[in-house]
């Protein structure tokens, strides 16, 4: 009891000059390293998280499954397209560059928009490896490359 009646007369003169300013500029602090860390995340987020980084990554992961069980594949002397046979199958799939967008065809009919917002798009084909080389409108370049086994009886 005494010592807490001791430490209110000890600090009964309120609240003090010195005591608003460190308040204060321990505020400002902590503020500047949250506003720091919103701008870090805010940069990551458009680094690593943007638009056409997850319109590839999607393609990419839709395109794969045609590349397998495959009887014939062929690519365009312009490579700009490639045309599969799947075993067992009748028709024929056209994967081709249409203006900004790639899109997936079945037997020249209709089509399916695998990716858009492209400028360039390149399809070539080296022995058992497709590689497909995307720019982007903003400039920015993808390049995946896929194993194509092709089936042999």
């Amino acid at each position: 009891m005494y010592q807490s009646t001791r430490r209110s007369l000890k600090n009964s003169q309120g609240y003090t000059l010195m005591e608003a300013l460190f308040q204060v500029a321990v505020f400002v602090l902590f503020s500047h390293y949250l506003i720091l860390i919103y701008f870090w995340i805010s940069q990551m987020n458009n680094s690593l998280l943007s638009n056409e980084h997850v319109a590839w990554e999607v393609f990419v992961q839709d395109v794969q499954k045609y590349f397998l069980n495959i009887e014939e594949i062929t690519v365009s002397k312009r490579m700009d397209e490639v045309e599969i046979k799947q075993i067992n199958s009748t028709d024929r799939r056209q994967l081709d560059r249409y203006g900004d967008i790639i899109r997936l065809q079945t037997n020249n009919k209709g089509y399916i928009a695998m990716i858009i917002g492209i400028k360039d798009a390149k399809f070539e084909l080296n022995e058992s490896f497709l590689t497909i080389k995307v720019e982007f409108q903003n400039g920015l370049k993808k390049e995946r490359t896929f194993f194509v086994e092709l089936y042999k009886e």
